[in-house]
């Protein structure tokens, strides 16, 4: 019984986190798209070629107030100069590093929309770069919430667990004095029977002594009352 109630109490807690995490704010808005890390704005790390000659773009939706970080470096080719923009939604430079090989920017974020990250390989001719690209932006005021519910969410799995721990030491005391009524019972129903047999016996050895003690009783008694009949010979009569 505490096992099933265990089991059907775990699911309930996982489907109210799976529809907090379908649900949650990303990038300081409510969206229902699934995030797969849990965390609070949005995170991509992943590798791209950039072909010579070639100016590749990348749009990362941004929420107002946040904070937007970008750093990459190239893979393949020590010696690579490459050149790094961040651009608003009218195109205008915000952010830059150029001609270098690996580079991490930062900025933070006055108007919401969708800004593009660019990787400028313009300077190669015949090479392609191999370029690792980490973008991260959240709002601090959304990752110090999380922080918090992540911290409540602990303080009640404790709280939880401290409950469940409680009910099933409550369980098992009953199933102890359960197990020592059953006992009881077993040991009344033995007293019992035996009692009956016993009574059973000396019942049956009393009526016995009692009418053997009544016939014996009869027969002497009729002895005693008992008067011959004779003759005036003093003889008996035939």
């Amino acid at each position: 019984m505490a096992v099933l109630y265990n089991r059907i109490l775990t699911f309930f807690v996982c489907v109210l986190h799976l529809h907090k995490s379908l649900q949650e704010k990303v990038l300081g808005q409510t969206t229902d798209d699934f995030d797969f890390d849990g965390l609070p704005g949005a995170q991509h790390e992943f590798k791209v070629e950039i072909p010579p000659g070639i100016e590749d773009c990348f749009v990362q939706k941004v929420a107002q107030g946040a904070n937007l970080h970008v750093s990459f470096e190239v893979l393949n080719d020590p010696e690579a100069k490459l050149d790094l923009y961040i651009k608003d939604q009218s195109g205008k430079i915000i952010v830059s590093d150029t001609e270098t090989n690996s580079a991490q920017v930062d900025h933070d974020i006055e108007i919401q929309g969708d800004y593009h990250i660019c990787i400028d390989n313009t300077y190669a001719r015949f090479s392609t770069k191999l370029v690792y690209v980490y973008i991260v932006t959240f709002v601090m005021e959304e990752w110090s919430k999380y922080v918090q519910e992540v911290h409540d969410v602990n303080s009640a799995v404790v709280n939880f667990t401290t409950s469940i721990s409680a009910v099933e030491m409550s369980i098992e005391m009953v199933k102890m004095h359960q197990s020592h009524s059953r006992m009881n019972v077993i040991k009344d129903w033995y007293l019992i029977t035996g009692n009956q047999d016993y009574v059973y016996k000396w019942s049956v050895a009393q009526i016995v002594v009692i009418l053997c003690c009544s016939i014996f009783q009869v027969y002497f008694v009729r002895r005693l009352f008992r008067v011959p009949n004779v003759t005036p010979m003093s003889k008996p009569r035939a």
